[in-house]
């Protein structure tokens, strides 16, 4: 059996436990694997394969990042084949997917103040949608809270001011006391339902970039960007990186240590220690 068809089924079985992004993303990258190498056996699965692929995906232009993460959903599958016996080696266990570290776009704490006061005092000038779609932005900026968590963001998970919700993507449960700018942001009525009008995501940030515009914000911005404003936010006001992690919802420090080296105040503060000497 080819593997494309192995790993389609699989997916298959597994989509329901999978977010929708998920889902196409897996696809995406099983086509293309089927694109380099249509009929590809799953008998044919071999260490030499793997390395073409990866020498195949840098000759088509692709970033690192892509073809890391292209690698990365191959093994999902071919660690699935292997575990159900149908081929007796692993040719990943000796392929090594290194991490890649792209710098990530925040807005400063001078942006963010300018863009959420630019809000409080022109929201009359944007669209319902617009204002609807800033006010998620902005949200997330104090919260942390992912596109798929904000977009199913239930009033029953919000109590006393603070978030208890399991997140969308990994199912770990997050606990987020909500701060006083976001808490300006939520709606008057709260008593049941979905908390936000969330668009789907391309829209959102179409929308999203069209309302900073409004506001004197021209930097390019995504929903994403929100999440990463906190994370450094939290850094620059002196949060412990322990507590910053937790917030995030990340399952291990090391990633949220990646923030902390964008954040020169972090790092101005901790260098100076050495003035202790």
């Amino acid at each position: 059996m080819t593997f494309f068809d192995t790993a389609v089924q699989y997916l298959e079985k597994e989509k329901y436990n999978l977010s929708s992004s998920t889902v196409r993303t897996y696809y995406w990258n099983l086509r293309k694997i089927s694109d380099f190498k249509p009929g590809l056996d799953c008998a044919d699965l071999t260490t030499s394969i793997i390395q073409e692929y990866k020498a195949y995906m840098i000759q088509r232009g692709n970033k690192l990042i892509t073809v890391n993460k292209a690698l990365t959903v191959f093994r999902i599958f071919v660690n699935k084949i292997y575990e159900d016996g149908l081929i007796k080696v692993n040719p990943f266990d000796k392929i090594k997917i290194g991490r890649v570290y792209t710098q990530r776009s925040f807005l400063t704490k001078r942006e963010l103040k300018d863009l959420y006061l630019n809000f409080e005092d022109k929201r009359r000038f944007l669209t319902k949608t617009e204002q609807d779609t800033m006010r998620v932005f902005l949200f997330s900026c104090f919260t942390g809270l992912r596109y798929s968590d904000l977009r199913s963001l239930d009033a029953c998970e919000i109590f006393d001011y603070k978030i208890r919700k399991q997140m969308h993507k990994t199912g770990d449960p997050v606990y987020v006391p909500i701060p006083i700018q976001a808490r300006l942001l939520l709606p008057e009525k709260m008593s049941s339902g979905k908390v936000f009008r969330v668009v789907e995501n391309s829209y959102f940030n179409r929308t999203l970039r069209n309302a900073a515009k409004k506001l004197g914000y021209y930097k390019h911005i995504h929903c994403h960007l929100a999440r990463h404003t906190f994370a450094t936010t939290c850094i620059t006001l002196g949060i412990p990186l322990p507590a910053t992690s937790k917030l995030l919802g990340h399952r291990n420090l090391e990633t949220t240590l990646i923030y902390a080296k964008f954040v020169d105040p972090f790092l101005d503060k901790e260098m100076r220690k050495f003035n202790k000497l």
